[in-house]
């Protein structure tokens, strides 16, 4: 059932007592949309990543439900109060594991579902809100009566797609970056070529799996050997995936990455309701900065895209929040669209915190982290604290951890290591502040990190 009364942001921000939301944070969402493309997995990281769905609690409201495949750390959850977030109703699904995705969790708990109808049969609006909408969300709803914030998955499925992306780029005239479409392994050596020899030279080329997310699928390529490296790797996909395209751009050293949110409401509306300045190492996303370091007119023009871009995605039936991301070259032009991602993106749970925390720099750090021992959040808080950069509810700018389950606490037993990932938000008055408290995080990350090379 899909969605076709209410303006989504608006509940969350200016009517933020009406309506029950019900939050999903189905997280690889792409293994139901491109199945074929799916290649091998880490199960180790998947555990890890689906654990990541406790940022959900940054956007959640007090009469809300939230389904988790595990209860979140209680000192956590009185943090997360004490500072000034909602904490909704926390269910999990009988006998979770760590790989099965979520909503798979809750469709097989028959009491879980029960007390998902019922809440429907109480309340007039209650909305399913998903990361990602696939044909497993879609049975849910239609199980539990409920209407989604979000399009088909048919349509979900078409939009997460990066040839598609460029495509509606070329379609509404926008600049894009230099490059082919390629089918074959001699199509993509080509495509280098072309690329390295041919003026603007670039000295990197990247290759994009179509359907790949969350960095997977992405090979950066500066020399020729690592490019028939490559090609092998790509060939063996290829024999196993017939009819597959690939993108391939020239790579843009000296720029700045952004991405801005849409929401397109079930009338056609658009709003774009966040801009950040996104930093990444090579093809790895580790943070976002907000607001960004541009002038309002650029931030007026990522607005005119995002509607002009809006309106497109309105006009294939596609309704919801979409990410889209974005560079601008040392030349100062801007490309607008480098891939959409037809779904939330972890950006979405924090284009809100300002409503919560108030308006001040905001910077989202991202660290994939290994160690020797277990770290919980308590413990993380306390090196905080003991460093002296700690946020709390009297000290109103430091350093914030954002999720507590996906921090090292998973013990790979063959590599004797902890692996988790930590999302930390550093709140300050100025720059010069929150440069002082990035370099600090660095500096503790540095001492916890076990040393693996």
């Amino acid at each position: 059932m899909l969605n076709q009364t209410i303006h989504f942001i608006d509940y969350l921000t200016k009517y933020s007592e009406k309506a029950i939301f019900i939050w999903l944070f189905n997280i690889g969402a792409e293994r139901y949309w491109h199945p074929s493309n799916e290649g091998v997995r880490d199960i180790n990281e998947d555990a890890v990543v689906n654990r990541v769905e406790e940022m959900n609690l940054l956007i959640c409201r007090k009469q809300d439900m939230l389904l988790l495949r595990e209860m979140p750390d209680e000192v956590y959850l009185t943090t997360l109060e004490e500072l000034g977030f909602a904490i909704p109703t926390i269910v999990t699904p009988k006998n979770p594991d760590a790989i099965t995705p979520i909503a798979e969790l809750v469709l097989k708990d028959a009491v879980l579902l029960r007390k998902i109808k019922q809440i429907k049969e109480e309340h007039q609006e209650v909305y399913l809100v998903p990361y990602a909408v696939t044909q497993v969300e879609e049975k849910l709803a239609d199980i539990c009566k409920l209407d989604i914030i979000g399009p088909s998955a048919e349509v979900s499925a078409r939009v997460n797609h990066k040839i598609f992306s460029r495509k509606i780029a070329q379609e509404l005239g926008f600049r894009t970056c230099k490059g082919h479409i390629c089918r074959t392994v001699e199509e993509i050596r080509k495509a280098y070529f072309d690329l390295t020899r041919q003026a603007p030279f670039f000295k990197k080329v990247i290759v994009k799996e179509p359907s790949g997310a969350s960095g997977k699928g992405l090979y950066l390529i500066d020399r020729e050997e690592k490019l028939e490296i490559t090609l092998r790797i790509i060939a063996r996909y290829i024999k196993k995936n017939h009819g597959i395209s690939w993108l391939v751009e020239g790579w843009y050293d000296r720029k700045t990455d952004f991405n801005y949110q849409i929401y397109i409401s079930p009338k056609g509306e658009v709003d774009t309701f966040s801009v950040k300045q996104q930093i990444l190492k090579d093809t790895l996303y580790i943070g976002s900065k907000m607001p960004p370091d541009v002038s309002q007119e650029v931030i007026d023009l990522y607005r005119e895209y995002g509607m002009t871009i809006g309106k497109y995605l309105y006009s294939i039936g596609y309704t919801g929040i979409a990410g889209i991301d974005s560079i601008i070259g040392e030349d100062q032009i801007i490309i607008p669209i480098i891939e959409i991602n037809g779904r939330f993106t972890l950006s979405t749970y924090i284009s809100f915190i300002q409503y919560i925390l108030g308006e001040r720099k905001f910077f989202s750090r991202y660290f994939r982290v290994l160690t020797s021992r277990p770290v919980k959040y308590k413990d993380f808080c306390e090196i905080l604290s003991h460093e002296g950069v700690l946020f709390t509810p009297e000290r109103r700018q430091g350093i914030m951890v954002y999720t507590a389950g996906s921090l090292p606490l998973r013990y790979i037993g063959s590599k004797g290591v902890f692996l988790g990932r930590l999302f930390v938000l550093i709140i300050a008055d100025d720059d010069v502040e929150l440069e002082k408290y990035l370099a600090k995080i660095d500096n503790i990350v540095q001492r916890i990190a076990m040393k693996t090379e």
